[in-house]
């Protein structure tokens, strides 16, 4: 059995009275390159605490010296930032979920599978790599993004809705997302919603279910995405997309916080919290009857306005480095980015924002040889940059405009259709007839769609 070896930065305390199941689970997370130390008590694993905190704690709920329900309550109050999995034998199951609730980061059945145990450990590293490196992130970042920090920190400790405004490519899914994660109901789904994406025909019943025989192709009953999101967060992206009869059943739902699934008579009650996001201008929005009034006053009790990049040039070096961090290729072949090529980065409007930035970083590092990435690996949008067109010049038609859009934004994508619609703020729809339109399929070697 091959393991996959996390590093040893980080360092877990183990909890367990028999020695025979402490030294199997030291002899597995040794494996995987966690710094392990042991405790068959809970007066000793807080004494190995108080002098070195470990980044985990794995502990048995059932220990000698106090419950392990108490010591997650003493963990937490003292070492917050301190991880614990709790392992139970079935008898105990009740006890485990408790301490989900109160701050465990997850539980394990003994007895358990050694592929389980290895997971919830790889699990948890990714999560604290991703804490500390946004932790990071966010101490580099520009004034207008450490606002929007404290204004995600406030939306999260609430079930207030919340209202995402901003440009394509902007991150208000990174948003929602991080709200959800701060939040007192981070265990609970969080379900995402392209509104743009849905199928017209089917949109009703993929947001509020539907019964067997509700409609022609409905054999079974299936559960709307507002019920699926449980206690946790539903987030419609791109709201102005959503169908105005729909928007009204939406507010209803809102209103009476239940959902009626299509063709059923009973009611299902509604505890998501609602996170909504649009790239459109919503005051325009609503004036052109695309968006409800009362729905927007109803979403928007909390709104985070999303800055495009060009206002925030001064945080694309340290957004660069965080790229080339997160995809840096193996044993980190690419370590940064020229002058040169840094110089056309900040030079550039960036019309798609941060996920265009992330797309152009992305290419850089599986085109350049490295250690840099230099300027002929960045995207030919950034090596020969659109400019104004001079006295004279012709004026090209809105369809060619379009086109070269279209062609621009799919290079930029590797060809994916989806990113390249959102990079575009245009639905899925919209792209799929353009290319066949302007036959992109051709020139890019994209497969042809039916």
């Amino acid at each position: 059995m091959s393991e996959e070896r996390v590093g040893p930065k980080y360092s877990v305390l183990i909890l367990e009275d028999e020695p025979s199941s402490r030294e199997l689970c030291s002899e597995l997370l040794g494996g995987l390159g966690f710094d392990t130390v042991e405790a068959a008590s809970a007066t000793r694993a807080l004494a190995i605490l108080e002098h070195s905190p470990v980044d985990i704690v794995l502990t048995d709920v059932r220990i000698p010296g106090m419950s392990g329900i108490e010591l997650l309550k003493a963990i937490k109050q003292k070492h917050p930032d301190t991880e614990v999995v709790i392992m139970t034998g079935y008898g105990t199951i009740p006890s485990a979920v408790e301490a989900m609730k109160l701050g465990a980061y997850d539980y394990l059945t003994k007895p358990f599978a050694v592929e389980e145990f290895q997971q919830v450990f790889k699990r948890l590293v990714e999560i604290q790599e991703l804490t500390r490196e946004n932790h990071l992130l966010r101490e580099q970042l520009s004034g207008k993004m450490q606002k929007i920090y404290r204004l995600i920190l406030k939306a999260a400790a609430e079930r207030h809705h919340v209202l995402i405004l901003g440009e394509s490519g902007t991150g208000k899914e990174l948003v929602a997302r991080a709200i959800h994660a701060q939040s007192p109901w981070a265990n609970q789904p969080f379900v995402p919603v392209d509104c743009g994406a849905l199928t017209p025909s089917l949109i009703e019943s993929e947001l509020f279910g539907h019964v067997r025989g509700a409609f022609t192709g409905a054999s079974q009953s299936r559960q709307g995405l507002l019920a699926a999101a449980g206690a946790g967060t539903l987030f419609l992206d791109e709201i102005a997309e959503l169908p105005v009869e729909l928007q009204v059943k939406l507010l209803r739902a809102l209103q009476e916080r239940e959902i009626k699934p299509l063709g059923s008579n009973e009611r299902v009650r509604l505890e998501a919290r609602i996170i909504a996001a649009t790239n459109q201008d919503i005051e325009e929005a609503i004036q052109h009857g695309a968006v409800r009034k009362d729905l927007y006053f109803r979403l928007n009790v909390v709104s985070i306005k999303m800055p495009p990049l060009r206002e925030r040039k001064s945080d694309i070096p340290a957004l660069v480095h965080y790229f080339i961090d997160q995809y840096g290729g193996e044993e980190g072949r690419i370590t940064g980015v020229s002058y040169e090529a840094m110089t056309r980065l900040m030079n550039y409007n960036w019309p798609g924002n941060v996920r265009e930035l992330e797309n152009a970083i992305q290419r850089g590092i599986v085109l350049g040889a490295g250690p840099l990435i230099q300027v002929k690996d960045l995207p030919s949008n950034l090596l020969y940059p659109m400019t104004t067109p001079a006295e004279g010049t012709e004026i090209l038609p809105l369809d060619e405009l379009a086109r070269r859009a279209i062609l621009q934004a799919l290079e930029a994508t590797g060809g994916d259709r989806l990113r390249a619609a959102k990079l575009l703020g245009i639905g899925k729809t919209t792209i799929y007839r353009k290319i066949r339109q302007y036959g992109l399929e051709k020139i890019l070697s994209l497969p042809e769609t039916a």
